[in-house]
C-alpha cells in the first residue's frame, strides 16, 4: 500500500507598525504546535514581491 499524505500551508507575517518585527518565541510556538499534532515541516520560504517582505510560508505534511 502506498503512503498517503495531507498538506497544510501556514503563513506567518511580521508584526509591528512597519511590518518588520518577528517574535521567534511566537514562531516556535506555532511550529511546535503543528509538530505536536503530527505535522512535519517540509519547506519554509519567504514571501516577497518587488523587494518588499510579506512573511514566511511554511508547508507541512503528515501521513494520512
Amino acid at each position: 500500500m502506498r503512503k498517503r499524505f495531507e498538506y497544510k500551508t501556514v503563513i506567518i507575517e511580521p508584526k509591528g507598525f512597519w511590518g518588520t518585527k518577528y517574535e521567534p518565541a511566537e514562531i516556535d510556538k506555532v511550529l511546535n504546535q503543528y509538530g505536536n499534532d503530527g505535522w512535519e515541516l517540509v519547506t519554509a520560504e519567504s514571501r516577497d514581491y518587488g523587494g518588499t517582505f510579506y512573511g514566511i510560508i511554511y508547508t507541512f505534511k503528515r501521513e494520512m
